[in-house]
């Protein structure tokens, strides 16, 4: 593959960690509504006729969301391959973040699978109703680790990148900001046992706060992302163009 087309390859990965963000926001979030979303402690009768209420919205919502979850993947990607330059022949780190962005859409899937499957037969038990729903929740505040890792692992390398100092993937500052808002997320672990308050799983401490310390790290980190493909996009279209060799006749005396 030809570098100009590696390139725009790469810019289509990193503008889908902001296309992931919108269609997130939008589908699994409002559509879904899950902002604001259920508590804990409601009732299994008033759980099922909140799904019933809203029942053609939040089919769409996960249904969708479930396939544009997908976004996160080549954003992933995209940021594995660009630590792997940094960190040379042995990419811990960036195999690290790899793994840690694909299980990161697993958890999200299977987390909306299960609201998706509440939503399938609205007349059923509203017991089975709030067995789903609290599955769902339990499996995306409890399993936040995979993200944690992610985002750890991809501004330690930047941190320690000594080869881009004049251009590195991301600043010092944007580093410090995704280690915070990776560690945001562990007040979420007690969702598994709190029903009330800011720690339960629509509480300020384990979902408004780290929710939105993930999508502000989403929208800081995409922009140096995109700003580092379109340099060397610039510097791909500066370099000279290579000339081919002028073959040469031997001559004989």
């Amino acid at each position: 593959m030809d570098p100009k087309t590696s390139l725009r390859f790469q810019l289509i990965a990193a503008w889908c960690g902001p296309a992931f963000l919108v269609t997130f926001v939008f589908f699994w979030g409002i559509l879904g509504h899950n902002i604001p979303n259920p508590s804990p402690a409601l009732s299994a009768a008033d759980l099922a006729a909140r799904y019933a209420d809203n029942l053609g919205q939040i089919r769409l919502g996960f249904i969708v969301a479930l396939i544009t979850v997908v976004l996160y993947m080549p954003w992933s990607a995209y940021i594995s391959a660009r630590m792997a330059r940094i960190e040379g022949p042995y990419p811990v780190l960036a195999n690290l973040q790899l793994l840690g962005g694909g299980l990161t859409v697993m958890v999200v899937s299977f987390s909306a699978t299960f609201w998706a499957v509440a939503a399938f037969r609205p007349e059923r038990d509203p017991a089975l109703i709030q067995l789903l729903t609290d599955t769902g929740w339990l499996v995306i505040d409890l399993q936040y680790a995979c993200t944690t890792l992610q985002m750890v692992a991809l501004a330690l390398a930047v941190l320690a990148d000594r080869k881009n100092k004049a251009t590195p993937l991301m600043p010092n500052w944007a580093c410090y900001l995704t280690i915070f808002c990776a560690v945001s997320f562990f007040p979420a672990s007690l969702t598994g046992v709190l029903k009330t308050g800011p720690f339960a799983w629509n509480g300020v401490m384990s979902y408004y706060f780290p929710y939105f310390c993930w999508l502000c790290w989403e929208i800081t980190a995409s922009s140096f992302f995109i700003r580092d493909v379109r340099r060397r996009m610039r510097e791909a279209e500066r370099a000279p163009i290579e000339s081919e060799p002028v073959a040469v006749a031997a001559t004989t005396s």
